[in-house]
């Protein structure tokens, strides 16, 4: 059968969480409209009689100071490591190429290179044929295939462009295995989903989720989590008068990790802030980000 890796880069937003859970035709990695949803490396595992394809979901490739955004970019080229073939993905409807230009040629890999023109039913035929003749002038070797990761139209097309590249040999996750990520790991993104979700403007983007206890037993699902954000000042903001915004957010998440699981979950969550985390590298690994996390999860 044909086995091999495949790697998804872009911008940020562009759709490429949306795209690996419409090829796996399951929910592994979160998706909201906003910037920077997705801050770790996701494996999704596909299937098929005759065929593995193991991609890597990466945070979007762009240009930030602080310590986060530098180890989620760090993040992301280091997935180009023994990858059989890169997805970059591109928004169709914009029309200024020139922070895709800058980033593909940036892009250290043997590995063949598929420009995958994501989100065409936002643009129109002229659009579309500006965008192919401009990567056929200037990246001629990358071959290209258009695509719209929410209506699944030309996935299966997708998906032979794939396996071409591929090379004959067993598989490497058994065919139940559809990431890598464990329900610990789907409880904290599901809740910082939420965030984004219901929260406005820089305050989601500076908060990260702590799983402080996560137990199974016959009647369902414990989890506590802590909501960290930097400053005093936030703390308010998400809990809400009332504490109607925090029971929002932990009511929805909880709804739906039931929904992902076919379990009942019971979710407890707190608010904590710490001050300069995103900016801080001890902290940072501490949050599950940059180098490996203190196996105690705690701060």
């Amino acid at each position: 059968m044909k086995c091999g890796f495949c790697t998804i880069l872009g911008k940020p937003n562009v759709g490429k969480s949306t795209l690996l859970n419409a090829l796996l035709s399951k929910k592994v990695s979160i998706v909201t409209p906003k910037a920077q949803t997705t801050r770790d490396d996701i494996i999704g595992v596909y299937n098929e009689k005759e065929a593995q394809i193991v991609f890597t979901d990466t945070p979007g490739l762009f240009d930030g100071e602080e310590s986060l955004y530098k180890a989620m970019n760090r993040s992301a080229r280091r997935s180009l490591s023994d990858v059989d073939v890169v997805l970059y993905l591109i928004d169709s409807s914009v029309t200024d190429y020139a922070v895709d230009d800058a980033l593909l040629s940036s892009i250290k890999t043997d590995a063949p290179i598929l420009l995958v023109f994501n989100k065409i039913d936002l643009a129109t035929i002229d659009m579309m044929e500006k965008l192919k003749e401009h990567y056929r002038e200037n990246f001629p070797s990358f071959s290209q295939i258009e695509i719209s990761a929410l209506t699944n139209f030309n996935l299966k097309d997708l998906k032979t462009a794939i396996k071409s590249h591929l090379s004959e040999g067993l598989p490497f996750y058994p065919n139940d295995i559809i990431t890598d990520k464990d329900n610990s790991f789907m409880a904290k993104e599901v809740i910082r989903e939420e965030l984004l979700h219901f929260l406005k403007q820089e305050i989601p983007h500076e908060c990260a989720i702590l799983i402080n206890d996560y137990k199974e037993n016959d009647k369902g699902v414990e989890i506590k989590a802590t909501i960290v954000c930097e400053k005093e000042t936030q703390k308010p903001i998400i809990i809400g008068r009332g504490g109607e915004m925090i029971k929002k957010v932990s009511m929805t998440a909880r709804r739906n990790l039931e929904k992902m699981w076919g379990r009942h979950v019971t979710l407890y969550t707190q608010v904590e802030c710490l001050p300069g985390w995103r900016n801080d590298t001890r902290k940072l690994a501490q949050l599950g980000y940059g180098k490996k996390a203190d196996e105690r999860n705690s701060f």
